[in-house]
């Protein structure tokens, strides 16, 4: 399972939300019971001095006492005998004054009096109950883990941007990551070292870019002088000669073209439907081999039609035609081709390494006598990439099986 940093971020976030809320409810239960505790040793201490004043103060007022206590009337006669009726009384004291008694309803302390004539039920005013202090400070912290959470999140939404554009680069389509150069934080450093980089590296592929086609231009002006050069020629043969190799010389030239805009994923493919016959006659020409069929064996289960782009898949055929025959004992190979799939069999020993190994670009087996710089199979294997076509590999009684299976297909 992939575990993403906004999932963490998320999990680390509720986990500090349950911990505030759980810690509140604790400190709550805490808070109120140390409150209605000190409200009851209060309580008792005011019906003392009730009792005091009643008894050496003539025309003392119950009611103005305990209104100057922070206690006020309730005033409302259903709700004070619901609170009687239901409250817990935790204390009464009876005297010659009548009785008082203080009850808990609903987490709240009332103040009960019951005299000769008159009873009356008198609660704390809300300006003094700490349970909306205790209850703010809960809401403010609740709010402000909710409001760094999403701080965070939106901190770190540049990233996906980020993601998303460096996968552009990845795919070919460059796009400068300027724009977070004016937040002062570590992802505008990323950005700006990235950017830096990504100049540096087209300053590299348009160098590279330059210098090749420098050399293929250089080169094709003699091969070009020396076409001419041949039709002066008298003698037949000879002038044969010079112009297939000069024609070998360009096609090669033509060639290094292709495989290096393959290589540098700036290859637009020019995919049409074509039957199999022909693209394998288009790898024959490339090969430019007189003895292509003494050396090369082609059998057709069925000469299917494939979506291709014909000049590089038949370069890609051309070189597994040819590394097959290369490293063939018999230096020979075999071709099969069927409606799903084109197989090429070659006679040789087993791979010492895996079949992944010979897929990176400069690799070759050690200790052979067989001229190269190991990329065919790498070009062979990005050609397959970019058809959307799988290219496997498998021995098998003494025999090296390179299947393209067309699953674009399918």
């Amino acid at each position: 399972m992939k575990v993403t940093i906004n999932f963490k971020i998320t999990v680390l976030f509720a986990t500090a939300f349950l911990f505030v809320c759980a810690l509140f409810v604790l400190l709550g239960k805490v808070q109120i019971d140390s409150y209605l505790t000190n409200e009851q040793g209060r309580q008792k201490d005011i019906v003392e001095k009730i009792i005091y004043n009643l008894e050496r103060k003539e025309g003392f007022s119950i009611h103005e006492y305990l209104l100057s206590k922070s206690f006020k009337l309730v005033e409302n006669d259903r709700s004070a005998k619901h609170i009687i009726a239901k409250g817990e009384k935790v204390f009464r004291i009876n005297s010659l004054y009548g009785s008082f008694s203080s009850i808990i309803y609903h987490n709240q302390i009332f103040f009960y009096v019951e005299r000769l004539n008159t009873k009356h039920l008198y609660e704390l005013n809300a300006s003094t109950r700490l349970e909306y202090l205790f209850l703010l400070s809960f809401f403010f912290s609740l709010i402000l883990i909710i409001f760094l959470y999403f701080s965070v999140l939106r901190s770190l939404m540049p990233l996906k941007i980020l993601k998303k554009k460096i996968k552009n680069i990845s795919a070919g389509k460059i796009e400068p990551l300027s724009e977070y150069s004016q937040i002062n934080d570590e992802i505008s450093e990323i950005s700006f070292e990235f950017d830096h980089a990504i100049n540096k590296i087209q300053e590299l592929v348009k160098s590279r870019q330059f210098f090749l086609r420098m050399i293929m231009h250089e080169l094709k002006t003699p091969i070009g002088k020396g076409r001419i050069v041949c039709e002066m020629l008298d003698n037949q043969k000879q002038k044969d000669r010079l112009v297939a190799i000069f024609e070998r010389l360009e096609l090669l030239i033509d060639e290094f073209g292709k495989i290096e805009k393959v290589l540098s994923r700036n290859c637009q493919l020019n995919l049409q439907t074509y039957h199999l016959s022909l693209i394998l006659e288009q790898a024959e020409d490339y090969l430019m081999r007189d003895d292509f069929y003494q050396k090369v064996k082609i059998s057709y289960k069925e000469d299917t039609m494939i979506i291709a782009d014909l000049e590089l898949f038949s370069l890609m055929l051309k070189n597994l035609i040819d590394n097959a025959i290369k490293y063939s004992d018999d230096k020979a190979c075999e071709i099969i081709c069927s409606g799903d799939y084109i197989i090429v069999r070659n006679k040789g020993m087993q791979l010492k390494k895996t079949f992944d190994y010979y897929l990176k670009p400069f690799v070759r087996e050690q200790n052979t006598q067989v001229e190269g710089m190991g990329l065919g199979l790498y070009i062979i294997n990005n050609i397959c990439n970019l058809h959307g076509y799988n290219l496997t590999y498998s021995y098998e009684d003494g025999y090296h099986t390179f299947k393209i299976v067309f699953s674009r297909l399918k």
